[in-house]
């Protein structure tokens, strides 16, 4: 059968990641053998933003106009109330994409609707828990207000309380749309954290904000006096090859491993940087597990039929780049491995080593419930999508 499976791309805008999208799509091709990628063709649609309205409106496009059999892309969390009436009225697939910045709703939803996530929260869970149990004392966030609308900090915090520490410090900066710069500003703040005399800290800031931060930091005196942890955004090569004339030293934590040598994730690397001709990053190996589990489906793709495809997806595990992975929403999804970093800047170049293996929450515990009641936001842009 030479059915060609129709893939509609929800694809949203970011000026701080640019190439997210295709770095997806891009991976998926790459986990494809040649001679089947002929059987998938993708049809993008921007959505800007991602917002409620384009969101919706893109879908009914790729369903209506270009009759996809699977609408995919890069999606919040908090439009599935608004899409799953859209998904289901129609009877299609849904495969989307999120980089964790909201944890997975508390309640079910749609069965014909899968997620494959980086699973940012789970590294700020891990990474507050160890940095609690490493540093001991009272710690503190500084975070600008958009990170602040998501629900990464308060994965950080459970993870500090999960240790038995009931308190820490939260500082949001103020958003100026009138200041370009946001460094004196910053100072401030680092200089009322200095005054506290805090055990550690932990910044969370993206785009240009988070080039602010490490400037205002290092003017501060506090590198390598005061434990920084850093969200994984913070920690990409991007940002740090800005850093490579400095000393500091960084923590953060990872659910992938550009560098580590099991089998799959080589195998991967060398797939992808061989058809594609640049280096792998994490939203690749999205895309690229993606593919592993759609290349295992072909014949059930082009039979389109839904109740059989919903099954498969529920009872299908990938080992991929990231170890084992499942994609449906319940108690049995699998987390990614989490790996807790050591990042070493000094004579020009960033060493970068894992120091321990970070803890993953429980979907039953109450800190997932707790998380949900304590970080109510309206953001429905996918994170780093602005």
């Amino acid at each position: 059968m030479d059915h060609i499976i129709k893939i509609g791309f929800l694809f949203p805008y970011s000026s701080i990641v640019p190439n997210m999208s295709q770095d997806i799509i891009d991976g998926f091709y790459a986990s494809i053998p040649e001679l089947h990628r002929k059987y998938f063709q993708f049809y993008p649609e921007y959505i800007d933003k991602g917002n409620s309205e384009l969101v919706k409106s893109a879908i009914n496009k790729l369903i209506m106009f270009h009759n996809v059999d699977v609408v995919s892309g890069i999606v919040s969390y908090k439009l599935i109330p608004d899409i799953t009436p859209i998904i289901e009225r129609q009877k299609k697939l849904a495969f989307f994409f999120d980089l964790g910045e909201y944890l997975p709703p508390l309640t079910s939803f749609s069965g014909s609707i899968f997620f494959n996530s980086l699973q940012m929260w789970q590294m700020e869970y891990a990474i507050g828990r160890w940095a609690q149990q490493k540093f001991s004392g009272k710690g503190a966030i500084l975070m600008s207000v958009y990170e602040a609308g998501y629900q990464m900090h308060s994965s950080f915090c459970q993870g500090v309380f999960s240790t038995g520490m009931d308190e820490i410090d939260l500082h949001i900066l103020p958003h100026n749309p009138n200041v370009s710069n946001n460094v004196e500003e910053l100072e401030i703040f680092l200089d009322r954290i200095n005054k506290s005399k805090l055990s550690y800290l932990h910044a969370m800031f993206c785009g240009s904000e988070a080039n602010d931060f490490y400037k205002a930091f290092l003017k501060s005196g506090l590198q390598n006096k005061l434990p920084l942890i850093v969200s994984s955004y913070m920690a990409t090569d991007e940002l740090l090859n800005g850093l490579i004339n400095t000393e500091l030293n960084l923590y953060t934590a990872s659910g992938w491993n550009y560098d580590s040598l099991e089998e799959k994730n080589v195998s991967f690397k060398k797939k992808y940087e061989f058809s594609v001709g640049k280096r792998a990053t994490e939203f690749a190996v999205l895309g690229f597990e993606m593919g592993e589990l759609f290349a295992q489906m072909i014949p059930e793709l082009q039979k389109n039929e839904l109740p059989q495809l919903i099954d498969i997806l529920k009872n299908t595990i990938i080992i991929g780049p990231r170890g084992t992975r499942n994609f449906h929403h319940d108690l049995s999804l699998a987390s990614t491995t989490i790996d807790i970093g050591k990042i070493i800047l000094k004579e020009g170049k960033a060493t970068k080593i894992i120091v321990d293996q970070g803890e993953a929450l429980k979907y039953n515990n109450q800190a997932f419930a707790d998380i949900h009641l304590q970080s109510v936001s309206g953001w429905k842009n996918p994170y780093l999508c602005i």
